[in-house]
């Protein structure tokens, strides 16, 4: 998508992510996938060099977070093996890279965007999760696995604190009954219903029973503790009922 239609040599449009957003909200309204054939055709395209490092916006950051931060709103629908590692080489070369060792970036509105995208890229790769407090030397990820996540928590030195998992925000903040892909949001990974009616099972290592707790403990979070150097394995599914 260019900037500008009909203009020959036109830089391409950093906002390419948000326009196919409409898309994908078409094809949720007519319930069949009308565009979405051509959106993973999008997506495995930017594997090609072309997309790597690409001046959205000269060398703002601006254009790396707003194409980035767009590609991810589709990718959390459409989570095509291309494009996901090209917003992983985009994110760590044009976004969390600095060339100040102690400063990410300022506060003005662009570089804030920069943050922003930051956050939701980090936030796909723990699938919604937060360690909190957070310390310097923390490793979390996350993957998908089944119907929930595998959680895996290291640190260098000892830790402890909680894991927060999110919850369906689209339903309990915006009032909608489904997820709609949408800009300006912050996508869902994994998420649990934040009541005592919804258990789910929380696995620590491999031969022993998994534990019960239920959506809310969850939300409140839950607790883990680390020595230096160690790591801790989690497998996390809603229980049947």
């Amino acid at each position: 998508m260019y900037n500008t239609l009909g203009a020959k040599g036109g830089g391409l449009s950093d906002g390419w992510g948000y326009n196919y957003v409409g898309f994908l909200c078409y094809d949720s309204v007519a319930g069949q996938p009308v565009y979405r054939k051509h959106i993973t055709q999008t997506l495995r395209n930017l594997a090609k060099p072309k997309y790597r490092d690409y001046p959205w916006e000269g060398r703002s950051i601006d254009g790396f977070a707003d194409s980035v931060e767009g590609g991810l709103y589709i990718l959390n629908r459409l989570p095509v093996p291309e494009g996901l590692a090209w917003a992983d080489g985009e994110a760590t070369a044009n976004i969390a890279y600095t060339h100040a060792p102690h400063r990410l970036w300022g506060t003005m509105k662009l570089q804030s965007n920069g943050v922003r995208t930051a956050i939701i890229h980090a936030l796909m790769h723990t699938r919604g999760t937060i360690a909190r407090p957070w310390q310097q030397g923390l490793e979390l990820g996350a993957i998908d696995a089944d119907d929930g996540i595998e959680i895996l928590l290291k640190s260098d030195k000892p830790y402890a604190g909680k894991l927060v998992f999110d919850i369906p925000r689209h339903r309990h903040y915006m009032g909608f009954k489904s997820d709609w892909p949408r800009m300006n949001t912050v996508p869902e990974w994994f998420t649990v219903e934040p009541d005592d009616k919804h258990l789910y099972s929380v696995g620590r290592a491999a031969g022993e029973d998994p534990a019960v707790h239920t959506g809310k403990s969850l939300r409140e979070g839950l607790p883990v503790r680390l020595d230096a150097g160690e790591s801790l394995r989690l497998t996390v599914r809603p229980k049947a009922p």
